[in-house]
């Protein structure tokens, strides 16, 4: 008889941008908001610099593209391998809020941030990137 195992999920871990220099993360709920990254597991922690690095490489994005991005925030969820050794096998960041007025600009603003994102490019975890501006 095979053994099933169940993905362990991580977060979600939020960042939230305000069009400030400083950021604010929460775990699990963006009402309880700090400006500390959450420290409930070293994943969690991973997940919080995951999402800096992603909402730094927007501002940097937009600002190549001359625009101010306006605040939103990017909520990250991991997904624990099934299989050894143990590791975050999927990490999915949905950027929440319209970056920009621009849907299209948007979306290019997002894929040049996960291309220079230096954490993302530092994993080997495939990580999505989903954007909901709703």
């Amino acid at each position: 008889m095979a053994l099933k195992m169940k993905a362990k999920p991580f977060g979600p871990v939020y960042v939230i941008f305000d069009g400030s220099d400083t950021f604010q993360y929460a775990y699990k709920d963006v009402a309880n908001a700090t400006p500390h990254p959450p420290v409930n597991s070293p994943v969690d922690t991973m997940l919080a610099s995951l999402g800096s690095c992603i909402v730094k490489s927007v501002q940097w994005a937009a600002d190549q593209q001359k625009v101010a991005p306006q605040p939103f925030q990017v909520k990250v969820e991991g997904l624990k391998s099934l299989d050894l050794p143990g590791r975050v096998e999927t990490a999915t960041i949905t950027v929440e809020g319209a970056i920009v007025e621009d849907a299209q600009l948007a979306e290019k603003i997002v894929k040049q941030a996960k291309s220079v994102c230096t954490v993302s490019n530092s994993l080997t975890t495939t990580v999505e990137i989903v954007i909901d501006a709703g």
